[in-house]
């Protein structure tokens, strides 16, 4: 359950983001712009702001809802990691979740809305589970709380269910590309605020570009890692963690 998704609208808050939408998926631009994603919150609650404008138009509050709700996205995780975004299918989700489709369509306009729901709720999940290992660039012993971060995201990876199979898919476009930058301007926000010492010889580079760069870093890795191997190629996941450190290292004390 996501308690702060709302039916509100922020397009007079904020101006339409432009990105470049998959040429088999047009969809609508999120009426909500990276200002509105700030470093001020803690990390589990970055993508708040977002979560508005993206996968189910509303939360389940009942908990008989909720568990149908549950039940409704583990379908469609299920399939997603057994056949493919293409067999997601609000008809093929509410059978396999036992729901009725007219419950599925209180909750949900169409696919598109299921499967950028196993997206907002898989960065959720992921922000969460960082917040909790403490990840952030703040201390003397910020090497050790950025390992903790990494292992975090690769384990993610591993084991999200749904979520790898969604990122590689000719549907993760649109609406949820957007979203998924949104989340790493906010997390490169984030973790510029947390960094406490620069290196008095660092590069003149401001540490909003240097968080950007590794956030890209780390979403880069991750692709060459899993695009060709479904476990991950672990040498190219330990290449990451280690250029990625070494070139924070450039800047942090």
């Amino acid at each position: 359950m996501i308690p702060w998704k709302t039916g509100g609208n922020l397009a007079d808050e904020a101006a339409s983001l432009t990105v470049k939408l998959n040429h088999s998926q047009v969809s609508e631009p999120l009426p909500i712009g990276k200002e509105h994603v700030t470093a001020a919150a803690p990390l589990s609650q970055l993508m708040v702001p977002v979560m508005s404008q993206v996968g189910a138009r509303r939360s389940a509050t009942q908990s008989r809802s909720q568990e149908k709700m549950e039940r409704v996205l583990r379908a469609t995780a299920a399939l997603l990691d057994q056949s493919g975004a293409e067999a997601v299918t609000t008809t093929a989700v509410a059978a396999r979740a036992e729901v009725s489709i007219g419950w599925l369509y209180n909750f949900f306009d169409d696919r598109q809305a299921l499967l950028e729901e196993i997206m907002v709720t898989g960065l959720v999940d992921l922000d969460g589970r960082w917040e909790e290992v403490g990840f952030s660039l703040g201390g003397p012993d910020w090497r050790t709380r950025v390992a903790a971060g990494l292992d975090v995201v690769i384990d993610f990876f591993d084991a999200s269910p749904g979520f790898r199979s969604l990122w590689f898919s000719a549907d993760f476009s649109g609406r949820m590309l957007q979203a998924n930058r949104l989340h790493d301007d906010a997390l490169a926000a984030y973790l510029a605020a947390s960094a406490t010492a620069i290196r008095p010889d660092a590069p003149d580079v401001p540490l909003r570009v240097v968080t950007q760069v590794f956030v890209g870093m780390i979403d880069k890795g991750l692709d060459l890692a899993y695009r060709n191997e479904p476990t991950g190629d672990t040498s190219l996941l330990a290449e990451m963690s280690r250029a990625s450190v070494d070139y924070l290292g450039r800047f942090l004390l």
